[in-house]
């Protein structure tokens, strides 16, 4: 298979191919989403540590460093950040001197791929409850879902990216993001609302639930976390232990709501 010229966009490229079927076959471009490595290092204090190897989609990279320092529990804040560059697939954050890190609770023993947002990793920090009175319609949770696909131009090309969309809690977009990982949708998207000072609601999911989507959920401030695919049992019961209300199955006139159901009206 020979690859042609990355597009303007660098979100995928052409691919030569042959399309089968019970019909002749035909040549035609595949369009795949690009899945690339990027390093990331942490300096503090003077000492510099890698927090690992990250498979994304580049575009956006920026936020994606943010949102997972933050969903991580890193940061709690942006001004936790005293330099954040990025070159050549390398991310090199140095933290304020004052930000309490300690890099043993955060180690990965190997690459992250864009299936898995906690690979590796040695530890995990701990949640605080949700606390909102939001409540949405029924009709609110799929128009939501069908406004997120809307934005989601990656997979209508490709049909291989993952969307995270979120939603304040009037029920209008603040934010949509596109990957090959789900977290790293996730991440993208939290990078996005801090920097932009968003307060999020609902945050939309194009796939399945595992439980880094629910603790990164619980992180970023949400109250209900919507998918069309299936929820895993370790995200229904961290979601049911910190009060989120987690819905699957959401698709065009039904859904399944797993935890916090008074949320769904």
């Amino acid at each position: 298979m020979n690859a042609h010229d990355r597009p303007d966009n660098g979100e995928w490229i052409e691919i030569e191919s042959r399309y089968l079927s019970s019909d002749d076959g035909t040549e035609f471009d595949y369009k795949a989403p690009l899945e690339e490595p990027l390093r990331i290092s942490i300096t503090h204090l003077g000492k510099t540590n890698y927090l690992g190897i990250f498979m994304r989609t580049p575009g956006n990279d920026l936020n994606l460093v943010r949102g997972l320092l933050y969903n991580e529990g890193i940061i709690t804040e942006l001004d936790s950040i005293d330099t954040l560059t990025l070159e050549d697939g390398l991310a090199k954050i140095a933290l304020m001197d004052d930000t309490p890190y300690d890099p043993s609770e955060h180690n990965r023993n190997m690459m992250v791929t864009g299936s898995c947002g906690l690979c590796g990793r040695s530890a995990l920090h701990d949640h605080q409850p949700v606390n909102s009175h939001d409540t949405f319609s029924q009709k609110q949770i799929h128009d939501m879902h069908a406004l997120a696909m809307q934005q989601q131009h990656m997979f209508r090309e490709t049909g291989g990216t993952h969307g995270a969309a979120a939603f304040n809690s009037k029920g209008d977009m603040i934010g949509c993001e596109e990957d090959v990982g789900r977290h790293n949708a996730m991440d993208k998207l939290t990078g996005y609302l801090l920097t932009e000072s968003l307060a999020p609601s609902v945050c939309t999911l194009s796939g399945r639930i595992s439980y880094e989507l629910v603790q990164k959920a619980i992180r970023s401030g949400y109250c209900i976390l919507s998918a069309v695919g299936s929820a895993t049992t370790l995200a229904i019961q961290l979601a049911r232990e910190y009060d989120l209300t987690l819905v699957s199955f959401a698709r065009v006139d039904r859904m399944t709501v797993l935890s916090a159901p008074r949320r769904i009206r």
